[in-house]
């Protein structure tokens, strides 16, 4: 995510009607704005907002085991404010959970279940869409929907055996018993999967701070006898991280990568020196993320970066983001974790040259791959493998210039990074040059007449989305269309700074959470990109 060097063509010029202090005023409000925002240690330890997803599991829970308490009508009241949600997931999820309170029998079918699938699979990555399509079963199951006729045990009921995240390992065993309930299905698979969730102890911890799948756990649990306590013990648990609105979040911190990102977006605009070495030592202290308790099946990424310091699932993203972080920074004070973490890279990459998120020999995937690229960058070492990685993603472009969805709702997410990734290649790479000339048509010719863009063609414009696009055009050759969308952002600059609009990051692929300052850490780095390549500072 950093400003690239190398490769990259003459920078554009600040358009008519934009002053430069202008663009200097506006940055400096949001640089105070997010390093406000930093605790003492410098780390951001920004709180994840309430999610319908997890308020619904949680609501459908608590009404199975019986719980009344003012908890519950908190989540109650939260959930009836978005029965009417234009979201239409949002929406049918609170009405299910709603009317299950309230002891109404779900009205619709299984069609209902399928075209809520079909909706879900659209917005996700191909090689999960099986897993995503069951997911989907599973949580309407739980709250009282029928299924549709081609439900069926992950893994076709097998003991699984390939190559998944500790994170996968446990969704996809919750899944395996909460369809196997509703199917009257007991097996090896079964007895497994039973296995991997009591690992969890969710009577006692949310998992990996990972809330979503503390509820499928306990849900899982609630299905099968001789847990009731364990259920009991866990909605206790939860409920110590309910949101002030009666709701709950998807996660419980991110603490590391807001602290990289917000990091990487402060230097780029020229923020406190102090603060980014501050900023840099907490985050190097944290590689190697929570005690190792992970369920991986499959060699997963080690002595890299987790998300938070409470959890052990590292992941290509994060590792990525802090390295360029600390070499941005002091990449002699960091010189060891740096060369670590480095290594800790290119152990998960895989024969085709594009990285996973999580585990070697799972799926490459663009977005990811571009992020390591980034990372490796400054180590002239690993000429080879980032050469192997800019072939990856040249080979998995898409016709339209685009990649793949990653871990964001906006089309443009993918197009940014890779774009970034583009920048560091040689002067004799004609395929990337290709590639990026690619990227660049295709922001081009889809920013929205009012200077910005949405999270894909067509949409309205947002603030994240026309940071992602302003970012690219700031590399490109043609420098026209930056001004339309400076412009675009300068204009929707709150009075403290910040920004807003819809969330674009997604977990579990493709559902959008929020954590607010991660809205106001991609316009800030693009403003850091203006600052480098079209006011030169």
């Amino acid at each position: 995510m950093k400003i690239a060097d190398r490769a990259r063509p003459a920078p554009p010029t600040l358009p008519d009607g934009i002053r430069p202090d202008e663009v200097t005023r506006a940055t400096n409000r949001l640089v105070a704005y997010v390093s406000g925002r930093t605790d003492d240690d410098g780390a951001i330890r920004e709180q994840c907002e309430s999610r319908v997803l997890e308020s619904a599991l949680a609501l459908a829970l608590m009404t199975r085991a019986g719980d009344v308490s003012p908890a519950r009508d908190r989540l109650l009241a939260y959930l009836r404010g978005h029965q009417e949600s234009p979201d239409e997931l949002d929406r049918v999820l609170a009405s299910l959970a709603v009317g299950g309170a309230a002891g109404r029998a779900p009205g619709g079918d299984s069609a209902l279940v399928a075209t809520l699938a079909a909706g879900v699979l659209g917005a996700a990555p191909g090689f999960i869409s099986t897993r995503r399509r069951l997911m989907v079963y599973a949580v309407l199951a739980v709250l009282g929907c029928p299924l549709p006729a081609d439900a069926e045990l992950p893994g076709g009921g097998e003991v699984p055996t390939d190559p998944l995240h500790s994170w996968a390992a446990v969704q996809q065993a919750s899944i395996t018993l909460i369809l196997a309930a509703a199917l009257g299905v007991r097996n090896r698979a079964t007895d497994a999967a039973l296995d991997t969730l009591v690992a969890t102890d969710p009577a006692a911890t949310v998992w990996e701070g990972y809330a979503l799948m503390h509820l499928l756990v306990l849900h899982a649990l609630a299905g099968t006898p001789g847990h009731e306590e364990t259920v009991r013990r866990g909605i206790a648990t939860l409920l110590r991280h309910q949101r002030t609105d009666g709701g709950f979040p998807f996660v419980l911190e991110m603490h590391n990568w807001c602290t990289s990102t917000g990091g990487l977006a402060l230097h780029a605009a020229g923020a406190d020196p102090a603060l980014l070495r501050r900023m840099a030592a907490t985050l190097a202290a944290q590689r190697g993320g929570a005690e190792l308790r992970s369920l991986s099946r499959g060699a997963a990424l080690t002595g890299g970066w987790s998300m938070s310091p409470i959890v052990a699932q590292n992941d290509v993203d994060d590792t990525s983001c802090a390295l360029e972080f600390l070499q941005v920074v002091d990449p002699v004070a960091h010189a060891a974790t740096v060369r670590d973490g480095v290594a800790a890279l290119l152990a998960v990459q895989g024969a085709d040259g594009g990285f996973p998120t999580y585990v070697r020999d799972a799926s490459s995937e663009p977005c990811m791959t571009a992020a390591a690229v980034c990372a490796l960058g400054p180590h002239p070492a690993t000429a080879p493998q980032r050469a192997k990685a800019l072939g990856f993603l040249a080979d998995h472009q898409l016709a339209d210039g685009g990649f793949e969805p990653g871990w964001s709702r906006s089309r443009l997410h993918s197009l940014f990074r890779v774009r970034l990734a583009a920048c560091t290649a040689g002067p004799n790479d004609p395929r990337t040059a290709a590639m990026a000339a690619r990227i660049d048509r295709t922001v081009r010719e889809t920013q929205n007449a009012d200077g910005g863009w949405g999270m894909q063609p067509g949409d309205p414009s947002d603030d994240i989305s026309t940071a992602y696009g302003l970012i690219t055009l700031c590399h490109a050759e043609d420098p026209r269309p930056v001004g339309t969308a400076l412009t675009w952002l300068l204009d929707r600059q709150k009075a403290d700074g910040s920004y807003g609009g819809p969330p674009d990051m997604v977990g579990p692929r493709p559902f959008a959470y929020h954590f607010p300052l991660l809205t106001d850490i991609p316009v800030l780095l693009a403003l850091g990109h203006v600052r480098a390549r079209v006011l030169h500072l």
